[in-house]
């Protein structure tokens, strides 16, 4: 494999990295420590903790749910409150 080349943009350097293996590279590549700052782009509305009482099979289930999908159940559960809103009233929606 080549040399990594100079790129002219980062629209050239994607499209380069997107179609060679850079693989064999990688030992020679020099290791940086960079810091870097994630910035929110927007504020996350405020949130509140509710109590919420589930018949034990019925959140056993969710979390099988949330499981195969990958997610936490209580991230499920929001989602699925929040498609209902949007079924049954979504007027009342601000997002």
């Amino acid at each position: 494999m080549s040399e990594i080349p100079t790129f002219k943009s980062d629209a050239e350097a994607a499209e380069w990295f997107d179609t060679h293996d850079t693989a064999p590279q990688m030992d020679r590549l020099e290791q940086v420590q960079e810091r870097i700052q994630i910035v929110r782009t927007r504020k996350r509305p405020p949130r509140k903790a509710v109590g919420l009482r589930l018949r034990v099979d019925h959140l056993e289930a969710i979390k099988q749910v949330a499981e195969h999908k990958g997610i936490p159940y209580q991230t499920l559960i929001q989602m699925w409150l929040v498609e209902k809103l949007r079924q049954e009233a979504p007027d009342l929606l601000h997002d």
